[in-house]
């Protein structure tokens, strides 16, 4: 029923929206006139929507208000909404690696107070340039002569427009919300440095184990998931390495026992190279090694 959305779709329903939010405020003119589309003289007084046209003069300068276009636009995109969640794309399962990225979240929390810092210190901004003036401006169908102009707050004991004029404290606020933007973003993220200088791994199998875990439980605090995924593969590995050792036990039991065909199959599939657990011997046997040994340090 719902098709799925191509680049082609995605672009022209972002185009539909971006269109839609400036029309429906009210700038549809002012940037008409502004890019030298049209003329003063071609857009009728106090129009300042486009609109589907009507009549036999075809004229496509409305009233602010809700007409045939606005539905068609909304339905559009609503349509575009829907079928991007049927076609949504399937979660990652147990089971399935993820590549290593080289910035990761480190706080949710964090990064949620940066997008709001960052959020009102652009709100602040656009107030301090009468923005919001000028939108209800439009919006109220006022000029700029009987209008509203200036910065929005509170002046004289009541919530209003009220001349704008920039000062010291106005770059200290901004230079402040801003600040904290790029400090709460900072602190929300981390960057992967073994991606970009690279190390050669030198711990032995156990400690690569338990190294996963770690990993593992780190990664749970921002991706369930992957975390999961981590752990699961850790865990693995260590039952695969204590089924070595446990292959070992069964060999020298049954070479006590005079059993050698049964000690020499279980050797075998634990030393050859194509063995099925010579991968987890030999990691198991390397530790082994290793245990207890700590490297020379220089004086």
């Amino acid at each position: 029923m719902f098709k799925k959305p191509t680049r082609l779709s995605l672009f022209g329903a972002t185009l539909l929206a971006s269109f839609e939010a400036v029309n429906s405020s009210g700038f549809s003119d002012n940037i008409a006139l502004g890019t030298g589309l049209v003329s003063q003289d071609s857009i009728p007084v106090g129009k300042e929507k486009i609109m589907l046209p009507e009549g036999a003069d075809f004229e496509i300068w409305g009233n602010l208000e809700i007409g045939v276009l606005d539905y068609a636009i909304v339905a559009s995109l609503v349509y575009t909404l829907v079928a991007l969640w049927a076609h949504r794309p399937i979660e990652n399962q147990f089971g399935v690696k993820k590549s290593r990225k080289l910035i990761a979240v480190k706080s949710i929390r964090s990064i949620r107070m940066g997008i709001l810092a960052l959020f009102v210190a652009l709100i602040s901004t656009a107030n301090k340039m009468g923005k919001f003036a000028d939108i209800s401006n439009n919006v109220l169908g006022k000029t700029v002569e009987n209008g509203n102009s200036g910065s929005f707050g509170r002046h004289d004991g009541s919530w209003q427009f009220h001349e704008f004029e920039w000062g010291l404290l106005d770059f200290v606020e901004l230079s402040i919300l801003f600040g904290l933007c790029f400090y709460f973003v900072w602190k929300g993220l981390e960057v992967d440095k073994a991606i970009l200088n690279p190390i050669p791994d030198n711990r032995n199998f156990i400690e690569r184990i338990w190294g996963g875990m770690r990993e593992a439980e780190r990664d749970q605090r921002t991706d369930i998931e992957e975390g999961a995924i981590k752990a699961n593969e850790s865990f693995t590995k260590l039952v695969k390495m204590l089924g070595a050792a446990a292959s070992m036990n069964v060999a020298a039991s049954s070479l006590d026992e005079g059993n050698v065909k049964v000690a020499f199959n279980k050797w075998k599939n634990l030393t050859h190279k194509k063995g099925k657990q010579n991968k987890d011997w030999l990691g198991l046997s390397e530790s082994l090694d290793q245990a207890g040994s700590f490297p020379d340090e220089e004086e």
